[in-house]
């Protein structure tokens, strides 16, 4: 992937590296405002509910002050002597006490508008302030709330009904006397509710047994049903409900998600603004990189390529006073040390043939020799020392390890012990740990008794490193390889290479599976191409060397990950060392 990268064009590269920044930076803008909007909601929801604890909480406390002037007035020695008596003689000269009780009770709370008195026959018998039409049900055995009702004015009002018995009375339990009735304004929950508004033009609702609106904010005061459930599946509205359990009535909270989203809105808009700005910045990039660097660098190339062809004076014209015409400038005064040097071969012809034959030899001798392994672990060894001598610890331990890879597979023993191939595999796994900055990491768990087990050498590195490029070299997570190496049951070892990557398919899986097979067929060549010896090539080796005694199992889920098994018997070698290298 990086080698195919590299062999692009410089301003493809760039474009491409710009694009995945724009990208990401997309995605960040769009993770961080579902974030702050997710959390706005949250934090809305947690305070309309304290909010609407609270509300609950004042007309609990409303109506627990109306219990106690209900108890006050109702058992007062007054009313209890004027329900006790049947004289309507008596009852008429009570009824200026009776009145006088009435008017006090009245004065403590403003929103009481009328009491009503019946006796235990349903009939009403006193009754002072705003009159209303007859209950249809006039008996209670407890304190009942009615729903919201209007009278022949217009006016809107409810009514607390409550039971009278008789306490002097210790033979009869609960010796019905009547009922009072108390009419009830709406108008302190308006207050009540317009103070705990969350937004302009949120919505605090107190709803009756019938989930009709008793008061509300921001609603016509009508006698109005109101669909919970529905304004629940409205997806521009956040919706709360508690039932209050002293009345059985409802607070409901509706409150609009654009008005709590609104400084939200402006901080996205800031966001898409910044987001353009870098576009911007970036496509001027672009043009500056293109006009100052490759365009010159590319009429650069076209003078080279055109004075490889012609020769002669010609220099290049030089246009741009930056760092590319300094190169033109050293590049004409390389050209005129070229004419230079011709000239003075010119003059000495006599040594040319001389010249010629040492090409030839140094030609030769090139072709005869090859890399010293010695030389590329001494020079690894003093680019080592010179990492640390430079303080570059990093440089350091990456050189190392790089060359006890090389050493370790250039060796000629193919059988290595169990231990070998765990200290190949850690020495790539500290290179892969610097290269993805800790990104990916490989976890290596083996059975210490395996440890001096003869294997092949190189099965374990090389599926890692295929786990990395394939699995998790392209995930934008962290990934990680797990390497378990146990004994199964039979005496056999068990190498299990799990990573929790990309995965495949079922249809790769199985065209993989195929082409494992493909490599039992008699006279298949080894693929020791650019991308390394394969899970296929593996596979081969293990079939040469242990025959029916080894097989390998590939286990991958998409988006999961692969897991890649290999079982064989130490000792139960069909080649020798000397044969399995010629194979």
């Amino acid at each position: 992937m990086f080698g195919h990268f590299r062999k692009i064009s410089l301003i493809k590269q760039i474009v491409y590296l710009i694009l995945i920044m724009l990208i990401i930076l997309l995605i960040s803008f769009i993770v961080s405002n579902s974030i702050a909007k997710s959390t706005v909601e949250l934090k809305v929801t947690e305070s309309a509910t304290k909010i609407m604890l609270q509300v609950e909480e004042t007309i609990t406390s409303f109506y627990k002050d109306m219990d106690g002037i209900s108890y006050s007035l109702l058992y007062s020695p007054t009313i209890q002597s004027y329900l006790g008596t049947n004289e309507i003689l008596s009852r008429i000269l009570m009824n200026n006490d009776i009145a006088s009780q009435f008017s006090s009770t009245l004065a403590l709370k403003e929103n009481i508008r009328g009491i009503q008195i019946y006796d235990n026959e349903s009939k009403m018998i006193a009754s002072e302030g705003r009159s209303i039409e007859p209950l249809a049900v006039s008996r209670v055995s407890d304190i009942r709330y009615s729903g919201i009702m209007r009278n022949a004015s217009g006016g809107l009002y409810y009514t607390i009904a409550v039971p009278i018995y008789n306490l002097q009375n210790n033979y009869v339990l609960k010796d019905y006397r009547g009922m009072s009735l108390f009419i009830m304004d709406v108008s302190n929950f308006d207050t009540i509710l317009n103070k705990s508004k969350i937004t302009p033009n949120a919505k605090m609702m107190l709803l009756d047994h019938a989930n009709k609106i008793i008061s509300s904010t921001n609603v016509e005061r009508v006698i109005t049903d109101f669909d919970t459930e529905a304004w629940r599946k409205d997806s521009r509205y956040i919706v709360q409900e508690i039932t209050l359990s002293y009345t059985g009535w409802k607070i409901v909270s509706v409150i609009p998600k654009d008005e709590l989203l609104q400084d939200l809105d402006t901080v996205k808009q800031l966001n898409v603004a910044t987001y353009v700005i870098i576009f911007s910045i970036f496509c001027l990039f672009l043009l500056i990189f293109y006009g100052r660097i490759l365009k010159p660098v590319k009429s650069l190339l076209d003078f080279v390529k055109s004075y490889a062809k012609s020769g002669g004076h010609r220099r290049f014209n030089i246009v741009y006073h930056n760092e590319i015409g300094v190169l033109a400038d050293n590049l004409n005064k390389m050209l005129d040390d070229i004419d230079m040097l011709s000239s003075d071969v010119q003059i000495a012809q006599k040594q040319m043939y001389e010249a010629e034959i040492v090409k030839k030899q140094m030609e030769i001798a090139a072709y005869r020799n090859q890399i010293n392994p010695h030389f590329l672990y001494n020079t690894l060894e003093c680019i080592r020392a010179m990492a640390f001598y430079y303080k570059a610890d990093d440089i350091a331990d990456i050189s190392a390890s790089l060359s006890n890879m090389f050493r370790y597979s250039v060796k000629g023993d193919n059988i290595v012990t169990v231990q070998d191939e765990i200290a190949h595999l850690k020495e790539y796994a500290a290179i892969i740990d610097f290269r993805f900055r800790g990104k990916i990491q490989v976890v290596i768990q083996a059975d210490e008794t395996l440890l001096a087990e003869q294997t092949l050498k190189m099965l374990l590195q090389p599926i890692v490193e295929n786990a990395v490029f394939h699995g998790l070299e392209r995930k934008i997570d962290p990934g990680k390889v797990t390497v378990i190496i146990s004994r199964t049951s039979g005496n056999r070892i068990r190498l299990s290479i799990s990573d929790d990557g990309l995965g495949m398919n079922v249809d790769k899986l199985k065209e993989l599976k195929a082409c494992l097979h493909q490599f039992e067929e008699p006279g298949f060549m080894m693929n020791t191409g650019d991308k390394g010896i394969g899970l296929a090539n593996i596979y081969r080796r293990m079939k040469l060397f242990y025959g029916d005694q080894a097989d390998m199992e590939i286990e991958s889920d998409l988006n999961t990950g692969t897991t890649v098994s290999i079982a064989f018997l130490a000792d139960k070698l069909l080649l020798e060392t000397g044969d399995a290298a010629h194979a």
